[in-house]
């Protein structure tokens, strides 16, 4: 039998409100249910947003790079 772990995250209010108005709108325009959820736990997650940031950064730097698609970072990949 799997045991269930109790898991919290305190936010401070603006943060929560963002999450909140979120969820609101996502439901509305018919986001599944799993991407919500992906979504709100990056948002709930210092570590998370400071590593997009983090990363969106670097590719502004241009010190990393954004690829379309998978085929396109396999060309750059080969060439």
């Amino acid at each position: 039998m799997s045991e269930l772990t109790e898991q919290r995250v305190v936010l401070d209010r603006d943060r929560f409100d963002d999450i909140f108005k979120f969820v609101i709108k996502a439901v509305r325009e018919g986001i599944p249910e799993d991407e919500i959820w992906a979504t709100v736990e990056v948002m709930s997650s210092d570590e998370l947003e400071s590593s997009i940031r983090e990363s969106q950064l670097e590719i502004k730097k241009r010190s990393a790079r954004r690829f379309r698609t998978a085929r396109e970072a396999i060309s750059w990949l080969r060439s």
